[in-house]
């Protein structure tokens, strides 16, 4: 059973707080991305599930499953996904692998080489 990191009560800006992943869970129900499906930050979440009509059980299931996420550590070595380094024709001459060399809220720094990336724990493969 996962973490109840997010509840209906919570305003959206601090979901953003709690967790860098929670703007991509709302980019995937098409909120907060334009302007017809703009949310304001001082919208509590159950409010913005409702005006949307999108079920509240299923946006709070999202986003907690943010909580079950692998975590990755200081000094972890990890590589790009294929899928993602093969549709970034800059990521060709980036090194295999790179090292985590920082995390705020779930967001992760990681170097390769002299290329600094960011992105969720479901951004890279850790390798062991």
């Amino acid at each position: 059973m996962s973490a109840t990191l997010f509840t209906a009560e919570m305003t959206v800006e601090q979901a953003f707080t709690i967790h860098a992943g929670a703007r991509r869970v709302f980019a995937r129900y098409h909120l907060g991305g334009c302007t017809h499906c703009a949310i304001s930050e001082s919208h509590r979440i159950g409010q913005v599930a409702e005006d949307y009509g999108i079920p509240l059980e299923l946006l709070l299931g999202d986003l907690n499953k943010l909580a079950a996420q692998p975590l990755l550590r200081l000094g972890d070595h990890v590589r790009i996904p294929e899928q993602i380094r093969s549709k970034v024709p800059e990521l060709e001459s980036v090194p295999e692998i790179g090292e985590v060399k920082g995390e705020e809220h779930g967001a992760y720094t990681v170097e390769f080489g002299d290329v600094r990336l960011q992105g969720l724990a479901e951004d890279f493969i850790p390798v062991h």
